[in-house]
């Protein structure tokens, strides 16, 4: 089995290396489950957490923001202690708000977020009607983001014409915005008119 060191690690995670995945989840997952376990969650919490802290290590090493100043491990740690701690706090304030009483102050929001805890939950939310649509549907809306041309789906996907390849690509995306728009979490984390 291979050892990779912490830079080792960040160039493989830029380069979507499986083992280097392989290797985060093997050494680091146990972190994240102590976080959750040991303040009132569950083995599925610390799945869920383990993955958000993932999203958020990667997309900081793709905006090239990581400077360790401490061992990747750490650096994970806190990654996943910060948004379990969200978390809890997001849950405590709704499930006790209507027992609180507090004078309305500008300086205390009980919906606040994080930049980051808001940006998981888009993706969640994107994430979980995408993988809802049908096969095909997923199939055509990955080959439109990796910004393959119209032409190329059509012959991938067998489709008679172009015409036909992006009618299907409409609809498709259609499909997916629509369910977005219905899910109640839609309003809480995207405020538009």
């Amino acid at each position: 089995m291979i050892y990779f060191s912490d830079e080792a690690l960040l160039k493989g995670l830029r380069n979507k290396r499986t083992d280097c995945i392989r290797q985060l989840y093997r050494e680091f997952f146990p972190l994240a489950q102590s976080i959750v376990e040991r303040n009132s969650g569950n083995y599925e919490d610390a799945e869920d957490i383990f993955q958000d802290g993932l999203i958020i290590l990667y997309e900081k090493i793709l905006s090239d923001s990581v400077s360790l100043k401490c061992s990747l491990k750490t650096y994970f740690y806190s990654i996943c202690k910060n948004i379990w701690k969200q978390r809890l706090d997001r849950k405590w304030r709704l499930l006790y708000q209507d027992e609180l009483v507090q004078e309305p102050s500008e300086e205390y929001d009980p919906l606040a977020f994080s930049i980051d805890e808001i940006n998981l939950e888009k993706v969640r939310l994107y994430h979980q009607h995408f993988i809802d649509l049908p096969e095909d549907c997923q199939r055509i809306l990955k080959m439109y983001l990796a910004q393959i041309p119209v032409k190329e789906i059509a012959v991938k996907m067998k489709f008679k014409n172009e015409a036909y390849a992006k009618t299907r690509k409409y609809l498709c995306k259609n499909m997916l915005r629509k369910r977005i728009l219905k899910d109640p979490r839609y309003k809480m984390f995207f405020h538009y008119e």
